[in-house]
């Protein structure tokens, strides 16, 4: 595009996590501000521009992203120094390493849940990530100046699935026709939950997963790991590199998972209400970004079942300690229940982003899955 002179003003580039479409992003911005020697298809990294931008303080690139309100004061500059701390030492992360970042630790307790209007460190902890409503005029702010270096200047938005109705109406107009010399770059996971009206003024790209051999290479390069094993971290992370990352570095929102999924599993064969209840209360100490990804790994370990009764390990993606688990499990997964059990499971992490109270949504997605585990009939051949 950039060498037939066809570069769109509003780019989206679309893609899973981990496959590197935001670092894609910020590369092919630093790559146009070259003032080297650029032949070879890449950006020279020695100019003054190609410096800054490496270390993302160039004045010409601008950002936005999710953040998370801790009070009234809080926007996106907030959490600026944090952002350019994640890009610059891991550039392959998810929405869970970011909101990790903002708040500073890996685990969060999340005993607050009042109504009061004056947030605790525990209420605000427990907000989720998103665009806050301020993004919109901030990006009219930064945009109605000129290019302060360079010749172009770039307005790079990381997921735009997470901004609400009100900001992305506001930035129509200027995504439409934006200042001379300033081009937007969207990077998104999901474009069914961004405004059709956004997604019409904006050309695609789709940037497809990384191959299992491209992440094996990465965890042999970067990590103590034997080829078998990092080949095997690759077959599971499904080309996403921050997923194979989160396996070697030993992330514990899959081992979390799997604890949940076991006690959850085994109380609801035994009919255990109580066991169940003491499973929600523990999720609920999580944050709810940490219950989403527990309770979306969880379904994912229902599809990995099913998979199992099908005798084609290769289409099974799961870890030594998890294979241990459903090889026992497995059989109580089949064509009469998967339905019932995803679908509940969609629910419950739908009700979750709603704010729902996560005791009470966990609490009876448990107590249903004791039926629907327990209760359906398995069939008699096949799944």
């Amino acid at each position: 595009m950039y060498e037939t002179n066809r570069m769109p003003h509003a780019l989206l580039l679309l893609g899973t996590e981990g496959c590197g479409a935001l670092p894609l992003a910020y590369a092919l911005s630093q790559f146009i501000l070259c003032t080297g020697d650029k032949s070879s298809g890449e950006p020279c990294g020695t100019c003054p521009a190609c410096i800054k931008a490496a270390a993302l303080v160039h004045p010409d690139v601008h950002s936005i992203f999710p953040s998370i309100r801790r009070n009234s004061d809080t926007t996106c500059e907030t959490f600026l120094p944090q952002w350019r701390n994640q890009l610059t030492s891991q550039p392959y992360f998810g929405l869970s390493e970011w909101s990790a970042a903002m708040r500073g630790q890996k685990n969060v307790d999340d005993d607050d849940e009042s109504d009061s209007d004056t947030p605790t460190k525990a209420s605000a902890d427990n907000k989720q990530a998103q665009i806050l409503k301020d993004a919109g005029s901030a990006i009219h702010t930064k945009l109605s100046m000129k290019p302060y270096e360079a010749r172009h200047q770039f307005m790079i938005i990381w997921k735009p699935e997470l901004m609400n109705e009100v900001t992305a109406n506001s930035i129509l107009k200027i995504l439409e026709e934006p200042p001379l010399d300033t081009s937007f770059i969207l990077v998104s996971e999901d474009t069914q939950r961004i405004l059709p009206t956004i997604l019409s003024r904006t050309q695609r790209v789709v940037v497809p997963p990384l191959t299992e051999a491209d992440i094996a290479s990465y965890i042999s390069a970067h990590y103590e790991r034997t080829t078998s094993e990092a080949q095997r971290i690759a077959h599971i992370a499904q080309g996403n590199l921050a997923a194979a990352i989160r396996l070697v570095e030993g992330g514990n929102e899959r081992s979390l998972a799997l604890d949940f999924f076991k006690n959850v599993m085994r109380a609801a064969w035994k009919r255990d209400v109580k066991a169940l209840a003491d499973t929600a209360e523990d999720l609920k100490k999580l944050s709810r970004e940490q219950v989403k990804n527990v309770l979306m790994h969880c379904r994912a370990l229902l599809r990995e079942s099913f998979v199992m009764n099908l005798s084609t390990p290769q289409l099974n993606y799961i870890s030594a300690e998890e294979e241990e688990f459903l090889a026992r499990f497995a059989p109580f997964v089949h064509i009469n229940n998967i339905e019932l059990l995803t679908s509940h499971i969609d629910k419950t992490i739908s009700m979750v982003e709603q704010n729902g109270n996560i005791k009470m949504v966990v609490l009876d997605l448990v107590l249903s899955l004791t039926a629907y585990i327990r209760n359906t009939q398995r069939p008699e051949v096949g799944a």
